[in-house]
């Protein structure tokens, strides 16, 4: 494939530490006694959100609202995985139609098919002549909100 071969990763991601709070935040009525915390340890989002560096790419959604309901929205930044097995169930990336699109994975009966979280929109299903061509698993997606 061309565009695997034209992407490069970058072998050792630096370390970019943040602070992390010691403490879960509520999303209802926060504590008074939460006043105030120092930093905790620091929050490395290569170490905590990639696990094979050479092999994991960003890619930037442009799902429209076909997969909100599986919690990735327009223009969320994704981190694929080429290195993970896909499996039934999981997020994937994959080469289809001579595009990319993102999908829920999932086998059923021994066929593959290619689930958007819209109601409105039939599954892909994968003929059994055809070969899937999952180009990566989707690990995390972030949503920006300002």
């Amino acid at each position: 494939m061309a565009l695997a071969n034209a992407i490069q990763a970058h072998p050792q991601p630096s370390e970019a530490r943040s602070p992390l709070l010691p403490v879960n935040v509520t999303c209802g009525f926060p504590s008074p006694a939460e006043d105030f915390y120092g930093a905790g340890d620091g929050l490395d989002l290569n170490q905590h959100c990639i696990s094979n560096p050479v092999a994991t790419f960003f890619a930037q959604a442009d799902t429209g609202t076909s997969m909100v309901g599986f919690g990735i929205q327009p223009g969320d930044t994704l981190i694929v995985d080429r290195s993970r097995t896909p499996r039934s169930g999981d997020i994937v990336m994959v080469n289809w139609e001579g595009g990319f699109t993102v999908k829920k994975l999932v086998q059923r009966r021994g066929q593959f098919e290619l689930h958007s979280s819209a109601d409105d929109i039939p599954p892909i299903i994968v003929p059994p002549e055809i070969e899937l061509d999952v180009w990566g698993v989707v690990t995390w997606s972030f949503t920006r909100h300002a």
